[in-house]
Formats: structure tokens, C-alpha cells, sequence
């Protein structure tokens, strides 16, 4: 009994380990539609081509809450800088719709959304 309890209690926890590691598709998929951050890239994105910078702004805002409600759940597999890239890329996505310039803008949500397939990967 001794004997197997001291091969099953290091095994039980690296199953876990893994698991937890390796549970990507579980931990981006969105939990609510709260934390449903492609559908936020896709909102900002419609409001920068129909040019209506107030709603991109408030987009924008509900896009930053839901990204900082994700990373806890994502920063066990995700690497850091990844995660840092997002975060830039709303920064600056940020800027340039207070900027109300839509080419940039739409470079900015296109490199976010495209940072955001890569946590998948």
C-alpha cells in the first residue's frame, strides 16, 4: 500500500500539471459572453470601417475589460510576451481610434486578432 501510494501521489500530480498546461482550448474559450473576446475584436472592427469612433471607444473599453479578465486564465500556457503583445496592441489601437485614424486602427485590430489565434496554437 506504502509502495503505491508513493507512485501514485507523484503521477496524480503531474497529470494535473499537464492538464493544466496543455488546456489551452479550454482556458481561451470563452466562459460568458462577457469574456468573448473575438466577438469584441469583431465589434471595434465594424465600428473603425463604419467610422463611428464613440462606439469603437466604448468596444474598445468592454475589449480591454474582457482581456484583463482573461489572462488569468490563459497566463499558465501563454507565454509573457504574448501576452504583452495584446496588451500593447490595445494600447495603440487605443490611440489610434482616439487619433480617428481607421487605416491604422484597422492594422492595429487585425495584428490583435491575429495575436489572439496565435494563443490558440
Amino acid at each position: 500500500m506504502r509502495k503505491l501510494a508513493f507512485y501514485l501521489i507523484p503521477i496524480v500530480t503531474l497529470v494535473i500539471f499537464v492538464l493544466i498546461m496543455q488546456g489551452a482550448c479550454y482556458f481561451i474559450s470563452p466562459k460568458t459572453f462577457i469574456n468573448a473576446i473575438p466577438n469584441y475584436i469583431g465589434a471595434v472592427e465594424n465600428d473603425i470601417k463604419a467610422e463611428q469612433w464613440e462606439n469603437a471607444e466604448q468596444d474598445l473599453k468592454l475589449l480591454d475589460a474582457a482581456w484583463e479578465k482573461a489572462i488569468p486564465r490563459i497566463q499558465y500556457h501563454a507565454e509573457m510576451d504574448a501576452i504583452d503583445a495584446i496588451k500593447r496592441n490595445i494600447a495603440r489601437l487605443e490611440g489610434s481610434i482616439a487619433a480617428q485614424d481607421r487605416a491604422l486602427s484597422l492594422v492595429e485590430i487585425s495584428e490583435l486578432a491575429e495575436h489572439w489565434d496565435n494563443l490558440k496554437n
